[in-house]
């Protein structure tokens, strides 16, 4: 299947091109501006042993929307958005404190670290938790770890964030992840699928860097990701279609995809709500707030990347020169 194939049954008044992006980014920005008090931890999060359910949405927030701001031009509406909603999650944190708190609880654990990074890259350090994760970092058990290759990617953007030595070798790690090995494209189902949206965000600093994807990883996707695509939304699956969007736009040659986005734009709620399947639901209490807050991040993440083509602001604000985390009070989070 081509990108000619695309699926067509888009509302005839949909918007399309740059306009079904910028219509997308826009609501999507509003629905997640809107309800951006429901991504705070409860105050005992570091206390529960369910991260994905108290704390990973704050992290996905601040991860997509540091990817907006870059690609978004200052002075913009959305632009003003997304630092917002990068400076409500970093309170929602505690200004660090809470990514201190859940290292202590589960010491050997990398979702601290692979949460405080998105903030970190946007300088908001916290030198308490820095030096916690530096001493957890130096030891065999971190080196040791077996971990999952996507996973070990995060791992391993993390500590290049902060500075930090990595814990293995990042080109083996990328070719031993599914996409790294070329697989058949028949394969492709949504395990697999959402292996390779990360591998293709971890590689490329989330769209900041296409050029570091490996050419034959490049390849694989030029042939295949328009088949892959036009899957999900002919299935309804809004939430990988988006990734993948994000994908084509991480690409240093993205092949047109004007059809598709019609289809995915067409999926979003008025309000800017975008369910992970399926219609949008008509309206968000805390149940439709978990199922769609992701693929609602998603889809102002792939907007963002495919309107500007290239950043706005290099890949890490902070890196590869992070600022010294000594010259911030232990106990403080906050810019320097």
């Amino acid at each position: 299947m081509s990108a000619a194939d695309a699926p067509t049954d888009a509302p005839t008044d949909a918007p399309t091109g740059n306009g079904a992006q910028a219509a997308v980014l826009r609501r999507a920005l509003g629905w997640l501006s809107a309800h951006r008090e429901r991504f705070r931890p409860p105050p005992d999060a570091a206390e529960r042993a369910e991260p994905d359910v108290t704390v990973k949405p704050l992290g996905e927030l601040a991860e997509l929307m540091a990817a907006v701001l870059r690609r978004t031009a200052p002075g913009g509406r959305e632009h003003a958005l997304a630092g917002e909603l990068l400076e409500a999650a970093w309170d929602a944190s505690g200004r660090g404190e809470l990514f201190l708190a859940l290292a202590r609880a589960e010491p050997h654990a990398t979702y601290p670290l692979e949460m405080y990074a998105a903030f970190a890259g946007s300088g908001r350090r916290h030198a308490g938790f820095e030096a916690f994760a530096r001493s957890a970092a130096a030891t065999r058990s971190w080196h040791a770890t077996e971990r999952e290759p996507t996973r070990a990617l995060a791992v391993l953007g993390a500590e290049r964030r902060l500075g930090l030595a990595p814990h293995t070798d990042p080109a083996a790690v990328a070719a031993g992840t599914w996409l790294g090995g070329l697989p058949e494209p028949w394969a492709f189902e949504s395990r697999s699928g959402y292996a390779a949206t990360h591998h293709v965000f971890h590689v490329t600093r989330w769209g900041a860097a296409p050029e570091l994807l490996s050419a034959d990883v490049r390849g694989h996707l030029a042939a295949w990701l328009p088949a892959w695509t036009v899957a999900c939304l002919e299935e309804e699956s809004w939430d990988l279609a988006g990734e993948l969007l994000a994908v084509r736009a991480c690409l240093p040659e993205p092949p047109p995809v004007d059809a598709e986005w019609a289809v995915y734009a067409a999926a979003q709620g008025p309000d800017g709500v975008v369910a992970p399947r399926g219609p949008a639901p008509g309206a968000t209490d805390e149940a439709a707030f978990r199922a769609c807050y992701h693929p609602t991040l998603v889809a102002a993440f792939a907007a963002a990347l495919t309107l500007t083509g290239t950043p706005a602001a290099p890949a890490d604000p902070a890196d590869p020169a992070l600022p010294d985390p000594a010259a911030l009070s232990p106990s403080a989070g906050g810019r320097p």
